[in-house]
């Protein structure tokens, strides 16, 4: 990603469609919001968790006034922020719940669901952005 032009990551692919700094700082942004879901479970809270609405923090954001190489650079700290969290969950915390928009999910939910969504957003890059 790194070897992308800051005039490419400042481009839509369609009309209504997020640049790619949008969709760089939307996979942070997301990875941050499930870190901090697994880290509540983890430590037992019984609130239920926040929702996210994507679209409201892209737009909140302006992605588009940071550098790409910030951006890039961001997302590399919260993976390794992920990372560091995940070593210090124990055995037991894996088998706890939390609620999350009125139903159960555990902490793997989280763990899965990140690399499932930054799959999915590299996928479309591939396919629409590259």
């Amino acid at each position: 990603m790194s070897s992308i032009s800051e005039e490419s990551a400042r481009k839509a692919y369609a009309p209504g469609k997020w640049t790619l700094k949008e969709v760089i700082g939307h996979l942070a942004d997301v990875e941050r919001v499930m870190s901090y879901r697994m880290l509540a479970i983890a430590r037992n809270e019984s609130a239920p968790l926040p929702a996210m609405d994507q679209d409201q923090y892209v737009s909140a954001a302006n992605f588009n006034k940071l550098s790409w190489e910030q951006l890039l650079a961001g997302l590399d700290t919260v993976r390794s922020n992920t990372l560091s969290l995940i070593s210090t969950i124990d055995d037991a915390a894996w088998d706890r719940y939390g609620t999350v928009m009125n139903s159960p999910v555990s902490i793997g939910t989280f763990a899965y669901g990140i690399v499932g969504h930054e799959l999915h957003h590299m996928k479309v890059i591939s396919d629409k952005y590259l």
